[in-house]
């Protein structure tokens, strides 16, 4: 992680899917440059085979002496929508930075195939994956206007290009492969905030998609070790690369210049040689 400085004090952050992963790794990062951090996750109580809750975040993120908004959610809930935005608002003020990360990973919902696809397991993807985030950047919107311009980061995946039939990703055989649930949301992600983009300009409001790579996050890592495969010999890059190029996005001083864009965290990382430790 970065040393601390005070790049974002008096800024405002969302950060969904803040349990673990790259969504926790935000939140460390924000922090410690000054942030008010805001973290929001279905994730409270601790789950088998699912390392990480929200109060281990919240515990690190006051350990660096940030003492955040913990916000239990499930995003595929308008209600939870709502009474996060509501809870946000009314105790920071206001939004400069959401990243919207928490996205639909678990589950058999990932893996079905037609025609054993159901309708209910495809528009709880697309409620997570798609109607969240537009549903949280809608909400926080006028926010960032008033208060000068704001960033909107969304996490996608490569799962979104298209692929010639047959073709792998490349990840070990043990490895399900995923339905079409999981890339077709993360496809009309991409468009959906290319298409916000537009409305941002006059704003000063960007939004950018970041593509953040294989990542070998915590619950990848378990998943690997019960195939009795080891995590860090599948080639997944460590979580500390895209953590490195949110930091970088939500600190420099014309995050404009990527707004409509997807973003490849490595390829960022690289050309940049952000640091990662």
């Amino acid at each position: 992680m970065s040393g601390s400085d005070d790049r974002l004090s008096g800024k405002v952050a969302v950060i969904t899917g803040a349990s673990r992963g790259i969504g926790k790794q935000a939140a460390l990062r924000l922090a410690s440059h000054g942030a008010k951090v805001v973290i929001a996750a279905r994730t409270v109580e601790p789950r088998a085979n699912t390392p990480g809750t929200l109060g281990d975040t919240a515990d690190e993120l006051r350990a660096l002496g940030c003492e955040p908004l913990v916000l239990a959610a499930d995003l595929s809930r308008q209600e939870d929508l709502d009474r996060l935005v509501a809870s946000t608002l009314e105790q920071c003020g206001g939004v400069d930075i959401l990243i919207n990360n928490a996205a639909y990973t678990v589950g058999k919902a990932l893996f079905s195939q037609v025609p054993d696809l159901t309708r209910d397991q495809w528009e709880k993807g697309f409620a997570i994956n798609v109607t969240a985030p537009l549903m949280l950047t809608t909400a926080f919107w006028e926010s960032m206007r008033q208060r000068g311009g704001g960033l909107v980061i969304n996490v996608t995946s490569p799962s979104a290009d298209l692929q010639p039939p047959g073709q792998t990703s490349g990840l070990p055989e043990s490895t399900l492969t995923n339905g079409p649930v999981y890339g077709a949301s993360k496809a009309a992600l991409n468009r959906m905030a290319n298409v916000v983009a537009a409305t941002g300009m006059p704003h000063n409001i960007a939004v950018i998609n970041l593509a953040p790579g294989h990542v070998l996050t915590e619950t990848m890592d378990e998943t690997y070790r019960q195939q009795g495969i080891v995590g860090s010999e599948t080639g997944a890059i460590p979580l500390s690369v895209p953590a490195a190029a949110i930091d970088y996005l939500c600190t420099i001083e014309d995050p404009m210049r990527y707004s409509g864009q997807i973003v490849h965290a490595p390829k960022l990382v690289e050309e940049l040689g952000l640091a990662v430790a």
